[in-house]
């Protein structure tokens, strides 16, 4: 089953197939003082359950934010997403959740991968695409590294050549690139120093294809 949506993921745009659901994404807005949003609604096409899931779950950031807000959890905040791919079965996007609290030194950008069926709504995991293994880490950290500004960053940058390379997980945090690649997400800190923003780490239908016959 997986294998078989990997191969429709890597062929889409050029398989055409009747009966799938079609999405468009629409913008709302919302503003106070003291923070900034916009966030993604979405329209699939004659399919009101998945539509209906896809957004149920998106309003759960959203709430999140406004409630911490609300509490006073932080000073003020920025959210926002951006619409990564979108075929006839599957809808990709970022969530960018910018939060600066009280006398810290800077603000922290959180940045979630959300990934949805267009058939039954189901958010999908990493695994759903790719499989991968503790033991790939260093495999999928030599793969390209790509910041916020779309420039590639040698890997000696990171935390991946020094004393905290233990410390550094595979994340399951993920967007889909298009034409069966994928990228990892990995916020400040996580990889590189806050200076470095989020980096994406892409992986190439080669490398996903390498990754799933070795981890069946």
């Amino acid at each position: 089953m997986k294998c078989k949506t990997l191969f429709g993921l890597v062929l889409a745009g050029i398989l055409s197939i009747s009966g799938l659901a079609a999405a468009s994404v629409h913008e709302k807005t919302s503003s106070a003082i003291n923070y900034k949003m916009r966030y993604p609604v979405v329209a699939v096409e004659k399919n009101a359950a998945a539509q209906t899931a896809i957004n149920e779950d998106i309003q759960k950031y959203v709430d999140n934010f406004l409630t911490q807000y609300k509490t006073g959890k932080f000073r003020k905040g920025d959210f926002s997403y951006k619409l990564r791919y979108e075929d006839d079965q599957v809808i990709s996007l970022t969530l960018q959740d910018y939060r600066f609290n009280q006398g810290a030194a800077h603000g922290y950008t959180n940045t979630y991968g959300v990934n949805y069926s267009k058939i039954t709504g189901e958010k999908l995991p990493l695994s759903y695409f790719v499989k991968l293994r503790p033991e790939d880490k260093m495999t999928v950290l030599n793969q390209p590294i790509i910041n916020s500004r779309g420039e590639r960053i040698p890997l000696q940058k990171t935390f991946a050549t020094g004393r905290y390379t233990s410390t550094i997980e595979i994340s399951s945090n993920y967007y889909m690139l298009g034409g069966g690649a994928i990228a990892l997400l990995y916020p400040p800190y996580k990889l590189a120093c806050y200076a470095m923003g989020t980096l994406h780490i892409n992986l190439s239908p080669q490398m996903i294809d390498y990754f799933n016959r070795k981890n069946q």
